[in-house]
């Protein structure tokens, strides 16, 4: 291991705050009421044209409350803010079942009730995609957290920024690193963990980052996990 040391060293993840839950609530119900408002206005503007007084500035609400709450979601992954209860998936499937309900609250018949119908089954459709991704990120979690509980924990030194293989420009990167390690018998070892590395703020070469391996089999990549984040670039994922 090298006796360098390391020029910045910020061990676990930092949080960041998102948009409150007030914000998240305020741009769901207007998707809600949106939905609502184009399931009631659509079917009616042959007929009533001055229904679409309601249809143009609810289409517009809804779209910038997905793309906000899109924006919301991928900034959870790229910039790791506490992640919001409110994203794309989630917003759609609460407007589409919402739109869906209109037609038999109103009375709508033919094809507003086969449109309503088919937003019901999307809705549902999507409530399955996000029940999926909430089972799916709990049992990552716990995984996660079953593995430092049996596992060694040692420091891991970057010899590799992974910034070499771009362009030197001032954007963010999804880089791969490279770490060395020495596992409990002595072993050097090396990793090449995915980085989100800010080219004003990197992780650079000689930086400390945890790593978590375990002693029975610490060449098995699925059993370490890499661990850096110094406020602006982290370490994303093992592999």
């Amino acid at each position: 291991m090298s006796t360098v040391p390391p020029r910045s060293r910020v061990e676990g993840r930092i949080r960041r705050d998102g948009p409150s839950r007030v914000k998240q609530v305020v741009f769901l119900v207007c998707g809600v009421v949106a939905g609502a408002l184009l399931s009631v206005s659509a079917p009616r503007i042959e007929s009533q044209p001055l229904w679409l007084l309601a249809l143009i500035p609810s289409l517009w609400v809804a779209m910038i409350g997905l793309i906000v709450v899109s924006a919301w979601r991928t900034k959870t992954v790229v910039a790791e803010v506490a992640r919001t209860w409110v994203g794309p998936v989630e917003y759609l499937a609460a407007g589409s079942g919402v739109a869906g309900v209109v037609p038999y609250l109103t009375g709508d018949t033919g094809i507003a009730r086969l449109v309503g119908n088919g937003l019901l089954v999307f809705a549902l459709f999507l409530v399955g995609l996000a029940a999926f991704g909430y089972l799916h990120r709990w049992r990552q979690r716990g995984a996660s957290a079953s593995l430092r509980a049996r596992s060694v924990r040692t420091l891991g030194l970057v010899t590799s920024t992974g910034l070499q293989e771009f362009a030197a420009t001032s954007n963010p990167k999804m880089a791969r690193l490279t770490v060395e390690f020495t596992d409990n018998a002595g072993t050097r070892r090396w990793l090449t963990p995915t980085a989100f590395q800010v080219p004003a703020n990197p992780i650079g070469i000689d930086d400390e980052v945890v790593v978590w391996f375990d002693p029975e089999d610490p060449g098995d990549i699925a059993r370490i996990v890499v661990e850096f984040d110094n406020g602006v670039s982290r370490i994303i994922r093992t592999r």
